[in-house]
C-alpha cells in the first residue's frame, strides 16, 4: 500500500525546516540603523532582483493562478545566435583590420573570394583563367609576405594548381629565396609540393638547388622531411640525388659538391685518414633522423645502405640492432630493402628473431610489395630457424594463397619457396645479390636442407589449390609459371587431369591487354604450355596423356588454324611416349584439310610430322 506523505513533513520524513525571511528584525527595540542587518537585506534584495522573475501581481493562494499564462512584462529576451555570430565575426574583422594595414586587409579579403571561385568545380575554364590572372595581379609582389600565413598560403596553392605556366613561374621566382623556411612551415610546405608537382623541369631543379646546404636539417624536420623525400624520389636526377647524399658525409659538402664522390667510399678514397671522421659524421646525421622517427625516406635508405657497407663491425652490430624494429618501413624502397637484407644476413640470432617478430604482422603486404618481397626472399634464404620461419611467414602465405598469387610480386614470393633461384622466374642479378648476401652472412645451415624444410610447408597447399581451381592457376603467365615449378618438383596425375580439362576447352580464353584472347594464342600462356610439355619427357604421369584423353574435335579445330596451337601439339608429340604420340597423330589426321589451308610454320611442320 502506497504511503501518503504528510504536508507537514519533508521528503525524508523529518519535520519541515523553518524558512528564514529577511522581513525585518523580530525585536522592535533593535535599532533600524543596524549596519549588519541592512547589509544582509541589501544583498538579499539584489539577489531576488537578479535571480527571480518579477510579477505584476502577487501570488495568491488557491487555484486562481493555475492554467493562466505567466506575465511577460519586465522579462528580458534571450539574444539570438545569428546576431551573436554576426557580432563575433565583426569583432574578428575589426581585430584583423587593427593588426594589418587597410590595403593589405582589403587585398586579403578579395584574394580569398577569388580563390574560392577558382576552386569551384562548376566554373568554366575561361572564367577560371581570368580569375587566376586577376588574383595574380592583385597579390603580385606580396607573395613573400603571405607565403607563411595560415590562410593566404592556401590562395598560393590554388594559383599554383589552376593557373597557367607563366603565372606559376612568376610565383616560384618570387618565392625561391624563401624555399627552406616554406619547407619547414606547417602551412607553406603544401605550396612547395604544388610547385614540384605542377612546375616545369627547370623550375623543379631551381627549387632543389635552394635545398642544397640544408639537406640534413630538412631531412630531420618533421614537416619538411616528407616533401624532401617527394622531391628526391619523384623529380631529382641521378646527379641531384648524389649531391643530396653527399651532405650526410660531412659539412664540407654543404657549400660545394664533388662530382667524383658517388658513394660514401669515394669520399675518403684519396684520403684514408679522413675515413673515421667522415663515417662518424655520417653516423651522427643518420642517427639524428632516426631519433626523430623519420625513417620512411628513400634518401635516408640510400645513405644507410652506403653506411652499413662501409662502417666498422662494432658500428654495424649497433646499427642492425637499431634497424631490426624498423625493418618494414625500410623495405619500401630498393636501397632500403637492400639495407634490410643486410640486417637479415649479418644480424645475430637475436636480431633475426626481432625481425621475424616485426614482419609477422605485415607478411601479406610485404609479399605483394615491389621491393618488400625481396626481404622475405632474404629471410627464406638465410634464417636457420626454419621452424620459426614456417610458423611466422609460410603459414600466413599458405592461408592467403589466392590473394597473394593474384599479385605478380606475391607470386614471385611463392615461387621462391617452391623452387628457389628458378631462372625462368627470377632475374640473374637478383639471384646474384642473394647469393653474395648469403655468403657474407652468419647462416650455418645447409642450403638444401633449408629449402626442403620450407618447401614441405607450402607445396601441399599449392598442389591442393591447383587441383581444386585449375582455371585460376592457368589464367595468367605468372600463376602458370608457378604451376610449372610445382610439377617440375612433384608431379601428380590428378593435377594433370584437372589442368587438361581446362586446356582442352575450345573456349579457353584469358585476359591480355584488356582484351579476351584465345589462351593458346597468348604468348605467355603458350610459353608455359611448352614448358609443361617438355616436363613429359622425364615424368611418369604426363600432360600429353591427359590432353590426349580429354581433347575433342572442337578444341583441335580451334588450335590447328593457329601457329602456336600447332607448335604446342608438336611439343606434346615430341616429348611423349610413342603410344601417346600415335594417338595424337591419329586424331589430327581427321583434320588434315585444316592444316593444308594454313601458311604458318607450325602448320607446315605438324603436317610433315603426321605424314611420316
Amino acid at each position: 500500500m502506497q504511503k501518503i506523505k504528510r504536508k507537514n513533513t519533508d521528503d525524508d520524513g523529518s519535520p519541515p525546516k523553518k524558512k528564514i525571511l529577511f522581513s525585518g528584525p523580530k525585536n522592535e527595540n533593535k535599532k533600524n540603523g543596524d549596519k549588519k542587518f541592512n547589509d544582509k537585506k541589501k544583498k538579499f534584495d539584489k539577489g531576488v532582483t537578479n535571480g527571480f522573475k518579477k510579477f505584476n501581481k502577487p501570488f495568491t493562494k488557491g487555484n486562481d493562478s493555475k492554467n493562466k499564462p505567466l506575465p511577460t512584462e519586465g522579462i528580458t529576451e534571450k539574444p539570438k545566435w545569428s546576431e551573436m555570430k554576426k557580432e563575433k565575426k565583426n569583432l574578428r574583422t575589426e581585430r584583423r583590420k587593427a593588426k594589418a594595414t587597410a590595403e593589405i586587409f582589403e587585398i586579403s579579403h578579395k584574394a580569398k573570394l577569388l580563390a574560392a571561385q577558382i576552386q569551384r568545380k562548376v566554373v568554366k575554364p575561361e572564367f577560371r583563367m581570368q580569375a587566376c590572372k586577376e588574383l595574380h595581379s592583385l597579390i603580385k609582389g606580396q607573395y613573400k609576405a603571405i607565403a607563411l600565413t595560415h590562410d593566404l598560403s592556401r590562395v598560393i596553392q590554388v594559383l599554383l594548381k589552376h593557373s597557367p605556366e607563366d603565372i606559376r613561374n612568376d610565383i616560384t621566382e618570387e618565392l625561391l629565396d624563401l624555399m627552406v623556411p616554406m619547407m619547414q612551415s606547417k602551412y607553406a610546405h603544401h605550396s612547395v609540393k604544388r610547385i614540384l608537382k605542377y612546375g616545369t623541369d627547370y623550375i623543379r631543379h631551381e627549387v632543389m638547388k635552394k635545398f642544397f646546404g640544408h639537406i640534413v636539417s630538412l631531412a630531420s624536420h618533421t614537416v619538411s622531411a616528407p616533401v624532401l623525400d617527394y622531391a628526391y624520389g619523384e623529380f631529382a636526377t641521378k646527379k641531384e640525388k648524389i649531391h643530396m647524399q653527399q651532405e650526410f658525409y660531412g659539412d664540407m659538402y654543404k657549400n660545394s659538391k664533388d662530382e667524383k664522390v658517388k658513394t660514401l667510399n669515394d669520399a675518403y678514397k684519396d684520403s684514408p685518414e679522413m675515413k673515421s671522421a667522415i663515417l662518424q659524421s655520417c653516423k651522427a646525421n643518420v642517427q639524428k633522423i632516426l631519433d626523430k622517427n623519420l625513417h620512411d625516406s628513400e634518401l635516408l635508405h640510400s645513405v644507410l645502405y652506403d653506411y652499413i657497407r662501409e662502417c666498422s663491425s662494432e658500428d654495424r652490430v649497433e646499427l642492425i640492432s637499431t634497424l631490426s624494429s624498423l625493418i618494414v618501413p625500410l623495405s619500401n624502397s630498393l636501397p632500403g630493402v637492400n639495407t634490410a637484407s643486410m640486417c637479415v644476413w649479418q644480424g645475430t640470432n637475436k636480431d633475426k628473431k626481432t625481425i621475424l617478430k616485426v614482419v609477422k604482422e605485415h607478411v601479406v603486404p610485404l609479399s605483394k610489395h615491389k621491393t618488400g618481397y625481396r626481404l622475405l626472399l632474404a629471410i627464406f634464404d638465410s634464417v636457420d630457424d626454419t621452424v620459426l620461419v614456417k610458423k611466422v611467414i609460410v603459414s600466413t602465405l599458405a592461408n592467403n594463397l589466392k590473394d597473394i598469387a593474384k599479385d605478380h610480386w606475391g607470386n614471385m614470393t611463392l615461387h621462391w619457396l617452391v623452387k628457389p633461384k628458378d631462372p625462368a622466374a627470377f632475374h640473374p642479378s637478383l639471384i646474384k645479390i642473394l647469393d653474395e648476401g648469403f655468403k657474407s652472412g652468419t647462416s650455418k645451415k645447409d642450403a638444401d636442407i633449408r629449402v626442403s624444410e620450407l618447401r614441405e610447408a607450402i607445396l601441399p597447399a599449392v598442389k591442393s589449390d591447383i587441383e581444386s581451381d585449375p582455371d585460376f592457376w592457368l589464367s595468367t603467365k605468372s600463376a602458370f609459371l608457378l604451376v610449372v615449378a610445382v610439377l617440375s618438383i612433384e608431379s601428380s596425375k590428378t593435377i594433370l587431369e584437372s589442368l587438361a580439362k581446362v586446356i582442352c576447352r575450345s573456349d579457353w580464353i584469358v585476359r591480355a591487354n584488356d582484351k579476351d584472347v584465345l589462351a593458346i594464342e597468348d604468348a605467355g600462356i603458350h610459353m608455359c604450355l611448352k614448358k609443361l610439355a617438355i616436363l613429359d619427357k622425364t615424368a611418369s604421369d604426363t600432360l600429353g596423356d591427359a590432353i590426349c584423353e580429354n581433347i575433342e574435335d572442337e578444341a583441335l579445330k580451334a588450335w590447328l588454324p593457329t601457329n602456336r596451337g600447332c607448335f604446342f601439339i608438336l611439343k606434346l608429340i615430341e616429348n611423349n611416349k610413342e603410344n601417346v604420340a600415335k594417338k595424337f597423330i591419329k586424331k589430327i589426321k581427321n583434320h588434315t584439310n585444316i592444316l593444308k589451308q594454313q601458311s604458318s610454320e607450325g602448320a607446315k611442320l605438324l603436317l610433315q610430322c603426321i605424314k611420316k
